[in-house]
């Protein structure tokens, strides 16, 4: 069987739109990867309490630093993971162990992984993004 080159020129550009739609289904909305790599004396965090936390500088919008332990520390970006294209950051709510998105009004356990408790990122299921923490010569380390 022989197929016209019209009839190839058809399959084609359908085959090109199917694959074109299709792939708008998968778009997912990310927290975008900047580098993050700053060292911290304690000293400088010595007024933070254990099961306390602090915004420093950094990241997307800015770092959450929670204090476990005298050293052992939380570190995540404040950006809601819910629609993180809306550049919202989350603020630390007044008990400290939670943060709150001004936008979607979503809650995050800051002492447990930043994971949602509450509001429309719980649908997502995904929590705030995490930095690695480091303590060495009472110095903190927060990288990526």
């Amino acid at each position: 069987m022989i197929i016209n080159n019209s009839k190839l020129k058809i399959i084609f550009v359908i085959s090109l739109i199917f694959i074109t739609f299709n792939g708008c289904d998968d778009y997912d909305d990310w927290i975008p990867n900047v580098r993050v790599d700053q060292t911290i004396s304690l000293n400088r965090l010595a007024n933070l309490g254990h099961l306390q936390a602090d915004i420093l500088p950094g990241g997307v919008n800015g770092i959450i630093i929670f204090r476990l332990e005298e050293e052992k520390f939380l570190a995540y970006d404040r950006t809601c993971p819910y629609q993180p294209s809306e550049n919202c950051a989350v603020e630390i709510e007044e008990v400290e162990l939670f943060a709150k998105c001004p936008c979607c009004e979503s809650i995050f356990v800051i002492s447990e992984g930043g994971y949602p408790s509450e509001g429309p990122a719980v649908q997502k299921g995904r929590p705030l993004k995490q930095y690695r923490t480091s303590v060495s010569n009472r110095l903190l380390r927060i990288y990526n």
